[in-house]
């Protein structure tokens, strides 16, 4: 992938990001049970959104899950624990850290 290419993924994980924190949040504190329920699915939307977006490139998956050196067994576990809604705000913040230095590092 290019600069162009990596500064695009980054603001389209940077958009679902936003989502879910503010959606996760009302999920865990809303008013009400519909309330919630709505937050719960747009929790899960953003997750899959992210998910789509991070599989389709390998480049992308292999940053994910720490690099060329990492075994097929430690990046499955480290994607799954990604996908879990308690793990991914905080892991999708490392991970868009991780993409800013990559783009850093294409100057």
């Amino acid at each position: 992938m290019d600069k162009e290419q990596w500064q695009n993924l980054y603001n389209i994980l940077n958009q679902i990001y936003s989502d879910f924190y503010f959606a996760y949040s009302t999920s865990k504190d809303g008013k009400n049970k519909k309330i919630r329920s709505d937050a719960e699915r747009q929790v899960d939307s953003a997750i899959r959104l992210a998910d789509y977006h991070i599989r389709k490139n390998w480049e992308v998956f292999e940053l994910l899950t720490d690099g060329k050196e990492t075994s097929g067994f430690g990046r499955a576990i480290i994607y799954d624990e990604f996908v879990l809604p308690r793990y991914f705000g905080r892991d999708l913040s490392d991970f868009l850290n991780k993409i800013k230095e990559k783009i850093k590092s294409l100057d």
